[in-house]
């Protein structure tokens, strides 16, 4: 039986392919998804915010986030509390895709359950989102 690490990594894996393919047109990929929402939701976060937030280590935050601010999506500027900080600020451009992105992940989930009842949906989540917090525990050891 493949373990349960396979099919997370699957599913990672053609969510990523899925957002990259619907978000072609937008100049976003995939992976830019995270980076969209939580600077949308908290303008002004620091990358290293972001890093802890999704689980990414600091120089990916900051590689995709270049990749971001140069096709004009995020804005970065020092922090005026702390100089070794840079805040994110989401841009028009980030705004205004901004429903797109939530609709290509609803989508995406609306994709992967389609065959299951609303308890099944219910329960998979719940259970998801137990593992997730084991994981997150885990991670902060």
């Amino acid at each position: 039986m493949p373990s349960i690490n396979r099919y997370i990594m699957t599913i990672a894996r053609c969510s990523n392919q899925f957002r990259s393919e619907r978000l072609r047109d937008t100049g976003l990929c995939g992976q830019h998804c995270a980076y969209i929402l939580r600077v949308c939701r908290e303008p002004g976060t620091t990358q290293d915010a972001i890093a802890r937030e999704i689980y990414v280590n600091k120089s990916n935050v900051t590689r995709q986030l270049a990749a971001l601010e140069q096709n004009g999506f995020v804005e970065r500027r020092p922090c005026e509390t702390d100089s070794r900080a840079m805040e994110v600020y989401p841009t028009e451009k980030a705004l205004a895709v901004l429903p797109e992105v939530r609709a290509v992940l609803r989508e995406w989930n609306e994709c992967i359950t389609a065959d299951f009842t609303e308890e099944e949906k219910e329960q998979f989540k719940d259970l998801l989102a137990r593992a997730a917090e084991h994981a997150q525990q885990r991670w902060m050891k």
